[in-house]
């Protein structure tokens, strides 16, 4: 079972890399053939096997011989062991199915935002759709509500650090995706968890958004991986967050 988990998610690794890649151009990700960046040509279903493929050609295209990006095998690779990390933390149920939505889009906004700094919105409102589903089943309709009100009280927090941040250093802080994954953080860890979150996202970001402004020049990098990451980490060790802050608050 683990290896068809890993595996699972080596599969939805190869598919999110297209959609992060296909979408912000306005691209096709359902219809559109698979085919190689500098020869053109379609891909047959044996160039496309996920891990595979990539290994047995070598890392070039089995048309033109062209170096492939080694993006395709890692980002596989990645999805593969962040299910199978799932898997093995999580027994089948709720919080398995969660950590499985946070994975994708820890995945789909890394490769969305790193490549053209953006975070998709139909990602974020597909897992929005998923998680309420998900409450519903496991949980009740006064659980859905309350996650509802933490997801939008973490998103009015955003939008308050945004308008500060952009008073502050007079042009845009945040992007507009950013915003919106703080509800999708509310919805799943709740308001003072989900503000722990956003919290660690700050010391997560801060070595790259430096070593950006230092090697690059640039002030501008994507937050939302660091986000995504955030998150990722603190559902994983939720318990621990709590009893971390019930420790600061009653100190």
């Amino acid at each position: 079972m683990a290896i068809l988990i890993f595996y699972l998610g080596a599969i939805m690794g190869s598919f999110y890399n297209v959609i992060g890649t296909r979408l912000p151009k306005k691209e096709n990700v359902l219809i559109a053939r698979s085919h190689c960046d500098n020869c053109g040509k379609v891909l047959k279903w044996y160039n496309l096997i996920p891990l595979f493929s990539y290994l047995l050609q070598k890392g070039r295209c089995s048309f033109c011989k062209e170096k492939i990006s080694s993006n395709h095998f890692w980002i596989e690779l990645g999805t593969g062991f962040l299910f199978l990390l799932t898997y093995l933390y999580f027994p089948i149920g709720y919080d398995f199915y969660i950590g499985l939505i946070i994975s994708s889009l820890l995945i789909i906004i890394f490769v969305s935002d790193f490549k053209y700094m953006i975070i998709l919105d139909s990602p974020l409102i597909i897992s929005t759709i998923l998680i309420i589903i998900l409450k519903l089943i496991y949980f009740d309709v006064h659980n859905v509500l309350f996650s509802l009100i933490s997801g939008i009280s973490l998103t009015l927090v955003m939008v308050l650090v945004y308008l500060f941040g952009n008073f502050t250093f007079k042009k845009e802080s945040l992007g507009g995706g950013d915003i919106k994954f703080a509800f999708i953080i509310g919805l799943i860890l709740g308001f003072k968890i989900g503000l722990a979150a956003l919290i660690l996202s700050v010391f997560l970001a801060l070595p790259y958004a430096i070593a950006t402004l230092e090697l690059k020049k640039n002030s501008e990098f994507p937050y939302g991986p660091f986000l995504a990451g955030a998150l990722l980490i603190v559902f994983f060790h939720y318990d621990k967050f709590v009893l971390l802050i019930e420790l600061l608050f009653n100190f």
